[in-house]
């Protein structure tokens, strides 16, 4: 008995040791690309320079036809933050997003007068939920650890670190945090309060960037339910709970309504910019060449198709283990769990409008953690049969 538990005893230790490890490999990289822009997040003086970011503004691509000056997105995010701190009503300015991502820019220009200095926290907080998410399908510590282990060092991820603020990184948390709250309702008796929660998160992700991402997660949670045939009390309090979105985009908007426009009117806006996305879509089915064989089809010049150098190949093995996991599942193969099919529905449905248009890895920020959350589960599946083990 006592070799036993000692030996017990020792597995344990080894095992929490592995978790270690892996949350040091997790922190680890991104630690070190923020301490050495440092610079980008932690120096002061935005205000001495925000005259420089409006020269360049007006100077730029987004206002002048001939001859502009080219600015990076990073300092257009930086000029509008300032702007609409300083009560510049957001459709004054080149709108092809709603304000909200702007508006926390902003107030990270209040609180440490950077703009940047919100997206280390914003970061942090996304591959938190993360964990949460994959610690709530994996069921062990060690395994959720291993596709955090993997998003927080692909380029993809440090990208947003090296280039900030940009509103993918300030979107993220959001688009996590609507996918865990939702997956908490599913599991949970207190279904509506998560519901409500994962509702207002769509909220925020609608008005951080263009709806139609949240349309797509609206879309996801309401595929789930008809796949699953759960026409139930879960069902009514979901679909009661979905205009919280709409309440958070109205308050994104709050100096615009202050300055006379209606709520319909706002809602014009989304049509706008409906409109004015809706000139992206060519290049169809171009999403699989790049995320499988790195081939980036551009849009511009000679409309050339070149590598893209967040590209890994984690991408094409996730995706295809993924498709596996999917189709082992609808040939009744292999049973899947509630948030797993959820997730699974969520990977197809975004897939499908990623399909759509022209693609670029920056889409695909909301895809790759899910992807490598079911592809772990697929190989501990397969790791499961292969050695009979329960």
């Amino acid at each position: 008995m006592g070799d036993a538990a000692g030996e017990k005893m020792k597995k344990k230790s080894y095992y929490r040791l592995l978790c270690i490890l892996l949350f040091l490999i997790v922190i680890a990289q991104p630690m070190l690309v923020a301490y050495n822009g440092r610079q980008t997040f932690l120096s002061k003086g935005y205000m001495s320079q925000y005259a420089f970011l409006k020269r360049a503004y007006e100077n730029s691509q987004y206002l002048q036809k001939k001859n502009p000056g080219i600015i990076p997105d990073e300092t257009f995010e930086s000029f509008v933050g300032g702007a609409f701190i300083q009560g510049v009503n957001p459709i004054n300015i080149v709108h092809e997003h709603p304000p909200l991502g702007r508006y926390i820019i902003g107030l990270s220009i209040l609180l440490f007068d950077n703009a940047a200095t919100l997206i280390l926290p914003l970061l942090a907080l996304s591959l938190t939920v993360y964990f949460l998410i994959s610690k709530t399908i994996l069921k062990d510590t060690l395994l959720a650890l291993v596709p955090v282990a993997i998003f927080s060092n692909e380029p993809l991820f440090i990208g947003k670190l090296q280039y900030a603020p940009l509103l993918e990184a300030i979107q993220l948390p959001f688009i996590l945090l609507s996918l865990y709250f939702f997956i908490k309702g599913i599991k949970s008796k207190k279904s509506f309060n998560w519901f409500a929660l994962a509702s207002l998160m769509v909220g925020f992700v609608i008005s951080i960037r263009f709806f139609v991402l949240g349309a797509t997660l609206f879309c996801a949670m309401l595929l789930y339910f008809m796949i699953k045939r759960k026409f139930n009390k879960e069902f009514i309090y979901f679909i009661i709970s979905t205009p919280l979105s709409l309440v958070v985009l109205f308050l994104s908007y709050t100096k615009t309504i202050m300055d006379g426009y209606s709520l319909w009117q706002i809602l014009g806006i989304q049509k706008y910019l409906f409109y004015y996305h809706q000139t992206k879509l060519e290049n169809s089915f171009t999403f699989w060449d790049l995320i499988l064989f790195d081939r980036w089809h551009t849009w511009w010049g000679n409309r050339s198709v070149v590598g893209d150098s967040t590209w890994i190949i984690t991408w094409p093995i996730s995706m295809l283990s993924s498709v596996v996991l999917i189709v082992s599942a609808l040939l009744k193969k292999l049973k899947m769990k509630d948030e797993e099919i959820f997730l699974a529905t969520w990977v197809v449905v975004y897939c499908g409008l990623l399909s759509v248009g022209n693609s670029t890895t920056r889409y695909f920020l909301p895809l790759v953690p899910v992807l490598y959350i079911l592809t772990v589960s697929f190989w501990k599946r397969v790791y499961l049969k292969i050695f009979n083990k329960k």
